[in-house]
């Protein structure tokens, strides 16, 4: 305490005003803290009421969001409210009929396709008009068609048949944007790839992407696969190789930082939803589009299975059929209820990446393509470790099953191309140093288990199976302590859904003993390529107590 005199006598205590400063501080401190948490979890209920920043209810005429044809369609229609099935469409609007009920219709997006007037005759002309082939001509020309919507407050789709076309039809577009009259979504079309049951493409890629990026690429790009009908559907579906095709296509033209949207045909749907799923999580910026032809049986479970696995925002539904169009309706968000016994049954064994965690050269980006439904593992300096480790014992195992697709033509290696999986890692920084016990599935059939750079000697014990023509298996491991059990079951079909079905038998397994220099302390699993002769997808995976 320090007294200072000078006509009154006052005493002034600094330590208490210190500690009232102090206080007073941290009070300020935990004031703003609370203030700051307060205005977080504001925000944080405003967005996910809203469905973002803006209010849905506001966002397709803010003058400030700079509306062009590039805007996302659940953007511009707030009255959607974030979900692709209640955007509704008019298909084929290739008539002056159909585009005078479409202008004053209630439909989001109307769609129509292009082809040049006399197109595939000896008097084509450079007159782009709305028909489809075997069509050549139309009551109605793409100008015409245009202008009866530039004012409107619909988004528009050209579909593009042609590659004669479409140069012409976005230059029109492009005069029509410099005058600032679309202020409304644009998509743009073409079957790019050969699909299922498909023909070649008429449209060729190349140019399709040149065209578009050097004229009009401010829009949605919406890309397909040709497809087919055919008596039995049972064992199709869009591919592996299929929607990888299409990931390398958008990839190569760097176009994956606009809105695109790959269309699948429903009937083909049931044996191909983690393959298009994959593709959507793979490629940002990306939804689907499910369509249905009037030929095609209406199949409401398959349906159910695209609403079970995609997110309400991640799918758009054009499909032409009253009974389908209103079972999505009344069960787009009950779907659970209406899937196949299977779906769900795949449920508890597909790869789920939170699970896992990405090692090696990071920078190398193309390695490793993970999804929620698939693993898809490129070369061998990239690979993935579990995130919870384990101790052994013969109540856990790890299951997968695994398909390896030759995609550049490559001479298998033997002994070397397939599929390593690493039990009892001690080390695993250096991808090429794993120190642990290996077991190793080859893509000719070769299965062994041994010591991966262990200092102690290590039995080595294998065996050979006949693989199948689609080079398909599903493994498990265990490690049971004083044993290694390696099972291996070789698959004749994996991208079917009835192909998630348990195997009834065990083609090959394979039982070495661990020496008792080898630790029993808890271990990560790590599942890499041998080499880079081969792709392997790896759409099961799961560690589970037997």
């Amino acid at each position: 305490m320090t007294q200072i005199s000078g006509g009154s006598s006052q005493v002034f205590d600094v330590n208490s005003s210190a500690n009232m400063q102090t206080f007073s501080t941290r009070n300020l401190k935990k004031y703003l803290g609370v203030q700051i948490f307060v205005a977080i979890f504001v925000l944080y209920l405003w967005y996910q009421l809203n469905g973002g920043l803006i209010p849905s209810f506001l966002r397709p005429r803010l003058p400030f969001l700079q509306v062009g044809p590039d805007v996302h369609v659940l953007m511009f229609f707030g009255d959607a409210e974030d979900d692709g099935s209640k955007i509704k469409w008019a298909r084929a609007v290739n008539t002056k009929a159909k585009l005078d009920a479409a202008v004053k219709g209630t439909v989001h997006m109307v769609e129509g396709d292009v082809i040049l007037r006399g197109q595939g005759t000896k008097v084509q002309s450079l007159v782009p008009v709305m028909g489809k082939p075997p069509q050549t001509d139309s009551d109605v020309t793409l100008t015409e068609w245009l202008d009866a919507l530039k004012f409107g407050n619909k988004g528009i789709k050209l579909d593009f048949t042609s590659i004669d076309s479409v140069e012409i039809s976005l230059e029109k577009l492009k005069q029509m944007n410099e005058k600032k009259t679309i202020e409304f979504p644009v998509w743009l079309h073409a079957d790019v790839l050969q699909g299922p049951h498909g023909g070649k493409a008429t449209v060729v890629a190349t140019r399709f992407f040149k065209t578009v990026k050097r004229v009009f690429p401010k829009c949605t790009l919406s890309l397909g696969w040709t497809s087919g009908t055919h008596t039995d559907l049972s064992q199709s579906g869009y591919s592996w190789e299929m929607v990888m095709a299409m990931r390398d296509l958008v990839k190569s033209w760097d176009v994956d930082d606009q809105p695109i949207v790959f269309q699948a045909r429903l009937s083909l749907i049931r044996n191909s939803v983690p393959q298009l799923k994959w593709l959507i999580d793979v490629v940002p910026h990306s939804a689907l589009m499910i369509w249905h032809s009037p030929e095609d049986v209406k199949v409401s479970e398959d349906l159910m299975y695209v609403c079970y696995r995609f997110a309400p925002n991640t799918v758009f539904f054009d499909l032409n059929e009253d009974y389908l169009q209103s079972h999505l309706k009344q069960f787009r968000h009950f779907s659970r209820e209406k899937v196949n016994e299977l779906v769900k049954r795949r449920d508890e064994v597909m790869f789920h990446p939170g699970a896992w965690v990405k090692m090696g050269f990071w920078k190398e980006q193309e390695s490793i393509l993970a999804s929620t439904e698939a693993l898809v593992l490129v070369s061998p300096i990239v690979y993935v470790i579990s995130k919870s480790k384990y101790k052994p014992t013969p109540t856990i195992r790890l299951s997968g099953r695994v398909q390896f697709l030759n995609r550049e033509g490559k001479e298998a290696e033997s002994g070397r191309t397939g599929l390593d999986i690493f039990i009892r890692p001690t080390a695993y920084a250096d991808f090429d140093n794993i120190v642990a016990i290996k077991c190793f599935l080859g893509v000719n059939g070769e299965i062994e288990v041994s010591g991966s750079n262990l200092k102690k000697e290590f039995r080595r014990k294998s065996q050979k199976v006949t693989p199948s023509s689609v080079n398909c298996f599903r493994f498990s491991v265990i490690d049971a302590i004083h044993e290694i059990i390696f099972r291996v079951n070789i698959l004749h079909e994996c991208n079917t859904l009835e192909s998630v079905k348990e195997d009834t038998e065990v083609h090959a397994e394979l039982h070495i003993d661990i020496p008792t220099t080898l630790g029993v302390g808890e271990h990560p699993f790590i599942i890499k390529l041998d080499d880079s002769r081969r792709v392997a997808v790896i759409d099961e995976l799961n560690i589970k107590h037997t």
